[in-house]
């Protein structure tokens, strides 16, 4: 009867040893699979802000935390940099250059998610030139300016060598933001009056305003850079995290999504990714992404 006891006593602690131990290993794996939290840097760029919206849902849809910065682009490169934010959806190593020679031993690329970026400058379409060229010695004819985004960018750094290649002095020069660009754009095609502003493609309003990208036989503006997800030193020790983005890649999906985003209502974008997703085509290319299908 005493060795029955203690075979079944012996059974009972093995038994709670097993439990105990397949307890510590589930919490060593979820603590493997913890994605924390996810500091994402951005610029109120309007494609750039669609993939962060996009991984922000992804991203709190498995569990993370995630925080977002808007930030000018030379201070969101510095703060991946830093690591300060984790990610950053819109490096652009063409374009942005100066910043890449700056900062680029201290973040990695994860993944290459759109191509190609196109530069310009743009005009409405009843408005006759077709080249830069044709804009020398006519500022007054269009509007005397040129209508730029943020200081900073890589647009408006070319934007400065433009002046110089295609002899632009007599216009003025200005700096801004992105909304206030597409304000003067859309503003000058309802009074019909010329403008030439600074553009890009992907764009939802390159189609909304029927804009007409000037050629730029010199070459100054950039037309096939890449659009990648950064990560800092520290955010590529997050494994599971750096899984789910390496596939991230959209190409007319882009579109679609920014139209949705364009769309919705201010501090509605969360909503609009989520209408997005509701397209069972979107939401297959997500969980190919992650590898949840």
């Amino acid at each position: 009867m005493r060795n029955a006891r203690r075979l079944q006593l012996a059974v009972i602690m093995g038994a709670g040893t097993l439990a105990l131990t397949a307890c510590g290993e589930g919490d060593s794996a979820e603590a493997e699979d913890d994605l924390g939290t996810v500091t994402i840097g951005y610029v109120a760029w309007d494609e750039v802000m669609a993939a962060t919206y996009l991984w922000e849902h992804i991203l709190e849809e498995q569990g993370a935390d995630v925080e977002l910065l808007q930030l000018e682009p030379a201070a969101v490169y510095a703060d991946v940099a830093d690591g300060e934010a984790d990610l950053f959806m819109g490096g652009l190593q063409g374009t942005h250059a100066s910043y890449w020679d700056t900062y680029g031993d201290d973040f990695e690329i994860v993944a290459t998610w759109h191509e190609p970026l196109l530069h310009g400058l743009a005009v409405p379409q009843f408005v006759e030139a077709e080249s830069i060229e044709d804009l020398e010695g006519n500022a007054d004819e269009v509007g005397g300016r040129i209508v730029g985004i943020e200081a900073g960018s890589g647009l408006m750094d070319e934007l400065g060598e433009a002046e110089e290649a295609y002899d632009l002095g007599d216009f003025d020069i200005v700096e801004g933001s992105t909304a206030a660009m597409l304000a003067e754009f859309q503003g000058s095609v309802a009074d019909e009056e010329p403008v030439v502003v600074t553009a890009w493609a992907p764009h939802w309003a390159v189609e909304e305003y029927d804009m007409k990208f000037l050629d730029d036989p010199e070459g100054v503006f950039t037309d096939d850079d890449q659009y990648h997800v950064i990560a800092s030193d520290e955010a590529q020790e997050n494994e599971p995290l750096m899984t789910l983005l390496e596939d991230f890649a959209l190409d007319d999906e882009l579109f679609s999504l920014l139209n949705e985003i364009h769309a919705a209502d201010s501090d509605e974008e969360s909503q609009a990714v989520e209408q997005w997703l509701e397209t069972d085509e979107h939401r297959a290319l997500v969980e190919e992404w992650t590898g949840t299908q």
